[in-house]
């Protein structure tokens, strides 16, 4: 049937439109788009999640470094993993609420002779606190002469903000502990227990 105006029949305006539609590019990037946006969002927070990661590791480094000062100035009476786990958080300042639950501490003499430790002895420590029916045992605390060089490693558990991001799994895929979606920041000091200070800070453990 022909158009009265134009004189065009049904089949050829439908053919008509047809190709207007495949020719009109509009809207054309949307589709793109959506894909590259949900892959710049997880690269996004991938590099938020490495960020918070390596904050975690400085603000690590740096408790340690202080908390080491306990046992080199003999600052308490009686040095603990308890003490130096409570040391640990609170210079530390952005663990959250558990840090306790998810820090381990422990210390080890170097016998200066041979520069030789135990450490190679003692596999990561870096158990969780949480269940206290059941605390887990207790921690190897060696050194406290005067004029000793001690080593002090912390490890803290560590939860990544995304779980599947290529991050997070890295870490988690070389990480030590056995616990899913857990991974280990570690750091370790080292320092000479200064003669003056008195007796031991730390006592030996298992």
């Amino acid at each position: 049937m022909d158009h009265p105006m134009t004189g065009t029949t049904v089949p050829e305006r439908e053919s008509t439109r047809r190709h207007r539609f495949l020719r009109d590019e509009d809207g054309a990037v949307t589709i793109p788009a959506l894909f590259w946006i949900v892959f710049y969002l997880f690269v996004l927070f991938s590099a938020i999640d490495m960020a918070v990661v390596f904050t975690k590791q400085v603000l690590l480094d740096r408790a340690t470094e202080a908390t080491g000062r306990i046992v080199r100035l003999s600052l308490q009476p009686k040095v603990d993993e308890e003490v130096l786990r409570n040391s640990i958080c609170r210079h530390a300042g952005f663990f959250g609420k558990d840090c306790l639950q998810r820090v381990s501490v422990e210390t080890f003499s170097v016998d200066k002779t041979n520069w030789s430790s135990s450490i190679d002895n003692h596999p990561l420590r870096c158990v969780d606190f949480s269940d206290t029916d059941n605390p887990p045992p207790a921690a190897t605390l060696e050194g406290g002469a005067p004029n000793q060089l001690v080593l002090m490693r912390v490890c803290l558990r560590v939860k990544p903000m995304m779980i599947d991001d290529f991050f997070a799994q890295a870490m988690l895929s070389a990480s030590p502990l056995n616990t899913p979606g857990e991974f280990a920041l570690v750091s370790t000091t080292a320092f000479v227990i200064e003669p003056n200070s008195g007796a031991a800070a730390a006592s030996p453990g298992s």
